[in-house]
């Protein structure tokens, strides 16, 4: 899946639920209901990548003991999302 797409895929899915951050395997599980097969690196690829656009899409938020990240829609991926940019 071409990159673009994967953004796309991952917004989707925070989109629809924009008050929970979400680990990429959390994502990952509920892309494949949807029928999209991405992989964790890939998830993670795209959520740092809407996370360093100006304004942030995404938000990521690193756990306090580990290594572990999740990622949260802000109101501005809100909003390219419904705008579909």
């Amino acid at each position: 899946m071409p990159p673009e797409d994967a953004r796309y895929e991952v917004r989707r899915f925070l989109y629809s639920r924009p008050t929970v951050a979400s680990d990429a395997s959390t994502i990952r599980h509920g892309l494949a209901r949807w029928g999209v097969q991405l992989t964790d690196a890939e998830i993670a690829g795209a959520a740092m990548f809407l996370a360093g656009l100006n304004p942030p899409q995404v938000e990521i938020h690193k756990a306090a003991l580990g290594s572990s990240q999740s990622y949260q829609i802000t109101s501005h991926g809100q909003l390219a999302y419904e705008r579909n940019e």
